[in-house]
Formats: structure tokens, sequence, C-alpha cells
């Protein structure tokens, strides 16, 4: 029988994840606005900035020689990240085409297409135009990042660029499944009623909570003396309030914090349904560039909290 894993281990863990993410700290900024372009949106960007972050851990354990380029290295890893998610729902060539194309078009035009552009380009493509039309890479470093040559980079940015004359853009964006909204609005009210056995009965036995960035609970038991007693504290100077809002084209909870009359938006709930019940919950608490464009989108103030405790 395998002997359990200890605390202790599990501590020390976390305290090299925490150093190894303060020393991207400088970064985290960039990342998320690259993975924001990769996606074409918020709630698939901060998924890939956690799953890029947490690959970004896994390399650097191994390596065996210092990284000279942190940024470029971690927008690889981020660019390999979410080739492979895209390939698991798309086939798509291995490598680049390496053949030669011209390099023309405003960048400021590839900004401005780029919510349509982002539906339709493999995703070879769609980094190699990010890369240097939106963030500024050398073709050189594109070709680094990209792992393929200048000349296959050049052709990647022709094809993109290419796209802004098509006629014809049809978007083919998978479709997540609208979460029960009825159920939804019950979430909301009782969690602003800080009832926590009323939001406790309204989990699956088995469901699943993350906290982005910090950690998961399993079970509903777990999920109610972890996030939500935590959350629902009455002992503190502030209340939080949930309201159910369509937020880039999906029903989620809005979470603020009141404080001596002034409200902000603090963080965001988003769930997933199954018979009645909640699956899984998904808090952005620690995602501060996805709360700041959320606060943006809404048009009201954001307290953020930070990448961890």
């Amino acid at each position: 029988m395998t002997e359990p894993l200890d605390l202790p281990a599990i501590r020390a863990a976390r305290q090299a994840q925490t150093e190894f993410l303060d020393r991207l700290e400088p970064l985290r900024k960039d990342l998320y606005a690259y993975c924001r372009r990769l996606t074409g949106n918020a709630f698939d960007a901060e998924d890939l900035v956690q799953e890029s972050l947490a690959r970004a851990f896994n390399q650097a354990a191994q390596a065996h020689s210092p990284i000279e380029n942190p940024r470029a290295w971690l927008f690889r890893v981020a660019t390999n990240a979410y080739v492979d998610s895209y390939r698991r729902q798309h086939p798509v060539p291995a490598e680049l085409p390496d053949r030669a194309a011209p390099a023309a078009a405003d960048p400021a035009e590839v900004r401005d297409a780029w919510r349509e552009l982002v539906t339709l380009l493999p995703p070879q493509e769609r980094a190699a135009l990010a890369l240097k039309d939106l963030f500024g890479f050398t073709l050189a470093e594109v070709a680094e990042v990209l792992r393929t040559t200048t000349g296959a980079v050049k052709a990647a940015l022709h094809r993109g660029r290419g796209r802004l004359e098509a006629e014809d853009r049809a978007r083919s964006l998978a479709v997540r499944p609208e979460p029960d909204r009825r159920l939804l609005d019950a979430v909301a009210d009782a969690f602003t009623a800080y009832d926590v056995p009323r939001l406790t009965a309204l989990l699956l036995e088995d469901a699943d909570s993350e906290i982005l960035g910090m950690l998961t609970e399993y079970g509903a038991d777990q999920i109610r003396r972890g996030s939500i007693e935590h959350t629902l504290d009455p002992a503190t100077p502030y209340r939080y309030t949930a309201q159910v809002q369509t937020v880039w084209d999906e029903p989620v909870l809005v979470i603020r914090r009141v404080q001596d009359g002034t409200s902000a938006l603090n963080d965001l709930m988003r769930l997933t349904t199954e018979d009645g019940k909640v699956r899984s919950i998904r808090w952005y608490f620690f995602s501060p560039n996805f709360l700041t464009e959320l606060a943006e989108t809404l048009g009201e103030p954001v307290l953020t909290n930070g990448h961890h405790y």
C-alpha cells in the first residue's frame, strides 16, 4: 500500500511553487494578455494562464541550465499548452509550412480585427500573429517560441493577415453548455444570505471547487468546510453578495464585497450544473488581470487580491 503524502511534503511543494510564481510575477500581466489573444475570451484565457504556469513550474524543476529569456520561455509554454488543447478538439498540422511569404499589414488593423480573427486561425498562425504584431517579438524570437524557422513564421503571418481580407468570417467557437439559470439564482440567494447549509445542499456530493491558481476541493463537505465557510465568515467587517449576470455570453455569479456602504467587484463564480445541482465551481479570487478586465466590462470598481495569499 502506498504511504500517504504527508503535510510537510505538501507544504514544501506549495512553498516551492509560491517562490517560483513570485519570480514570474512581473510577467503575469503579459502572460494573461497573450493568453487572452490566443483564446479570444477571458474565461479560457485565465484557464490557459493557470495551465501554463503549472507546466512552467514542472519544466523549471527539470531544467539543467538557467532560463535566459523567461518571457519568451513562458510564452512558449503557453503556446504549447494552447496548441495541445486545440489539437484535442481539432486536427492540425504538426509543423508550420516552411514557405516564404511577404510580411505586410498594419498592426493596428490586426488589433481591430482580432476578435473575429481569433475564431478562424489555426493555433500556430494565431500565436505567430499575436507575438509579432501585438507583443513586438522579432521574427527570430517568434521562431524560437514556436520552435520553427523564420521562413515558416513569415508564411504563418502572411496567411493570418490574409484572413483580414477574407469575405467569409464564419465563427466556429465551441459552445460551453449553459448552466441551469434557476440553480444559479438559488446559489446566489443562499450565498448572499450567508446560508451555508442551504448553499451546501445545492452541491452534488462529489462536486469539486477550484480556486484558480491556489487549491482544489473535492466533495460537498470539503467545499463547505473550505471555500464556503472561509468566504462566508460572519465575523469579517464586510459582507459578500452574489448576483447572477450574463458576462461574455455566459451566466455567472458576480461576487461583490460591501463595506461601509461601498461595493466593489471582488470575485466571480463560474458554475457547471448537472441534474439540478452544482457539479463544479471555479473561483477567480486570485486572478487580478481577469477581474480587472471583468470590472472594466461591467463599468464598476474592483478590489483585487493578488495571485496568492
